[in-house]
């Protein structure tokens, strides 16, 4: 079984963590389990009108010898306006060797994670992520503008009955040019998955700057 180290860090002014993953079968689940380490995460985007076209950012935890992360750094996001980009959640524990892909060992527990997205500033016009889940901070107040015109949709199912989304592969549909920030939430739900929010703790939460143009 793989064991990792609690982490917490501090994003923006705001204490944000990690929170319990574990190695444990996807069909027995206790909510009480051993947490994993992340080090890094990856949005890889791939336009679908020119495959060529591939862009992405990072945001990386810097770790000290306890484990405990010490410092953060981060690339922005800059993609092309009235757009739709395929794109891949990655992430890495690079204190292993090899390094360590968690976003694999997330694919077979898919069935009690779910990732949420969230672009700010955003219009009363959008207040959903993906289908029909709620927005991720539960109470919307729209923001006044201008916004960040950037649509978010999971495009990966589990295999639930019935089958509810994921969030590792997604499509992202930019409207005009703007700037703003997207918001990357992984919620861990053992047992109680059910496609909204509410449900378990996050084990990832962190922000990318965003550009479109």
């Amino acid at each position: 079984m793989l064991k990792l180290k609690h982490a917490t860090y501090v994003l923006l002014g705001t204490a944000l963590f990690y929170a319990s993953c574990s190695s444990k079968s996807e069909q027995a689940v206790a909510p009480t389990i051993a947490n994993e380490q992340l080090t890094s995460a990856y949005l890889k985007l791939t336009n679908e009108a020119n495959a060529s076209d591939t862009t992405s950012c990072r945001y990386r935890f810097h770790l000290d010898n306890n484990g405990n992360v010490k410092s953060t750094d981060s690339t922005a996001l800059v993609i092309k306006a009235n757009a739709k980009y395929d794109v891949k959640v990655v992430m890495l524990d690079t204190t292993q060797s090899p390094t360590f892909t968690v976003s694999d060992e997330i694919k077979q527990r898919q069935n009690y994670h779910l990732f949420f997205f969230q672009p700010t500033p955003i219009s009363s016009a959008n207040l959903v992520i993906g289908t029909s889940s709620p927005y991720i901070s539960g109470t919307v107040t729209s923001a006044t503008g201008p916004y960040l015109n950037l649509a978010v949709a999971r495009t990966d199912l589990d295999t639930n009955t019935p089958p509810l989304q994921v969030g590792l592969t997604d499509l992202f549909t930019t409207g005009a040019a703007s700037t703003g920030n997207l918001r990357l939430v992984l919620r861990h739900q053992p047992n109680a998955k059910n496609g909204l929010y509410a449900p378990g703790s996050s084990d990832l939460d962190v922000n990318f700057k965003v550009t479109i143009k």
